[in-house]
């Protein structure tokens, strides 16, 4: 077949979604498919340099990444705490993915497209591309937008959440089939598009060998001079739904144990808060990092004796943050702190691969990361069976078998 993935992220960017798809791309192409892949030119996670580049590129051209055939369009660099322009952009994103390709796709001929969302924009992307050249696309949703901003409050204009409301019927009416990673997401969206068939569950994956157990003394450990240390880390974006607070909660309930050290690696609206508070309480076992590179994520899981994943209590939808994935493909325990009726408490149960608890409960927390502190034969089976989880259900691999046949039912049905 001949693919188009469409994701608004890819590498260079650091982040689930550009990994997610760049994973995938890469397993579609290993199994004998032409694989296109429409995005922006890089601007999320990476240093103003490498976009402006960029920038410097005509609007629209090819990349070739290891055989994936990487369509980027020219995009504005816009700051992270601008959030009415942001806003703007995520239309602004789609109308150019369209317009600014038009040519290309004039020579091509794609059998169906896989669309990423968020941004839920995209969709008028893909439907764009199928009322031109007729080509039948799938709607991958990851996170539930507009609810998952209504619960945090960062939409509470009645008219926008109609807007924005309106817009996600739309999008749901209009593809042909529709992914959602967990049953309590399938039921959500179930309700918005009133059509139970068309609606698939389809767990996140990754590749299961770019992700996986290593040595805590590399290069990375070293450099940091941790390695001898006991780490809990937290790696990726700070943004409004990482509660990072119950990570300085817990580190200063921990104080007192030198060994144990909290490393925060990444950036987003909470990093600078998050520094403030730390250095206020004088946290002398917390370490903020920047963002790192793609190929340095694993050796911080290496470098960890356990990880974690921390979400407030006001993201109510059913999210299993990726983070998860990567913790479990290298062979470390998940501590997590969330709503309990969500997916990823019940994936860490049935992966038996961690504990998880309340949204904020710090205490808890703490005292898990004691009890782990204390026992390294719990450490590792609890890291042993979360690798294995991955290896047998959670691998790229099984993710590709099986967007293989719902590519083939779709296309067949558009016939």
């Amino acid at each position: 077949m001949n693919i188009l993935l469409i994701n608004n992220y890819f590498p260079p960017e650091i982040g689930a979604a550009s990994h997610l798809y760049y994973y995938l791309a890469k397993e579609l192409l290993k199994r004998g498919h032409e694989v296109y892949y429409l995005t922006g030119i890089p601007r999320y996670n990476v240093d103003k340099e490498t976009y402006e580049e960029y920038k410097k590129r005509k609007k629209v051209f090819i990349e070739n990444e290891k055989g994936i055939k990487v369509i980027r369009v020219k995009l504005p660099y816009i700051e992270r705490h601008k959030f009415i322009r942001r806003g703007i952009e995520h239309f602004e994103i789609a109308y150019k993915m369209f317009h600014y390709t038009k040519s290309i796709f004039k020579d091509l001929r794609i059998d169906i497209s896989l669309v990423y969302s968020p941004p839920l924009t995209l969709y008028w992307t893909a439907n764009k591309l199928k009322e031109k050249d007729n080509i039948p696309f799938i709607l991958n949703v990851q996170d539930l937008f507009p609810q998952a901003f209504i619960d945090s409050k960062a939409i509470n204009n009645s008219l926008l959440i109609k807007f924005f409301q309106k817009m996600e019927s739309k999008a749901y009416f209009y593809a042909d089939l529709i992914t959602v990673h967990s049953q309590r997401n399938k039921k959500i969206v179930e309700k918005v598009c009133g059509d139970s068939t068309k609606v698939v569950v389809l767990e996140n994956w990754i590749d299961e060998n770019e992700v996986t157990p290593g040595p805590k003394e590399n290069e990375f450990s070293k450099r940091l001079k941790v390695f001898e240390k006991f780490v809990v880390s937290f790696a990726g974006n700070l943004g409004t739904s990482q509660d990072i607070r119950v990570i300085l909660d817990s580190a200063q309930l921990l104080s007192d144990y030198q060994d144990i050290i909290f490393l925060i690696v990444g950036d987003g609206v909470k990093k600078e808060t998050s520094v403030e508070i730390a250095k206020n309480r004088n946290l002398k076992n917390v370490i903020f990092l920047p963002m790192q590179t793609k190929s340095v994520y694993p050796k911080i899981l290496h470098s960890s004796d356990i990880s974690l994943a921390t979400l407030e209590k006001e993201v109510k939808t059913p999210v299993v943050p990726s983070k998860i994935l990567s913790i479990m493909s290298a062979g470390k325990p998940v501590l997590a702190t969330m709503n309990l009726d969500g997916d990823a408490p019940e994936l860490i149960k049935k992966a038996e691969c961690g504990y998880v608890f309340e949204a904020g409960d710090s205490k808890s927390l703490a005292n898990a990361i004691l009890q782990l502190y204390q026992n390294e034969d719990l450490r590792k089976k609890l890291g042993g069976n979360g690798r294995k989880y991955i290896e047998e259900y959670l691998s790229v691999k099984t993710a590709a078998e099986k967007y293989e046949k719902l590519f083939t039912e779709v296309i067949n049905k558009n016939k």
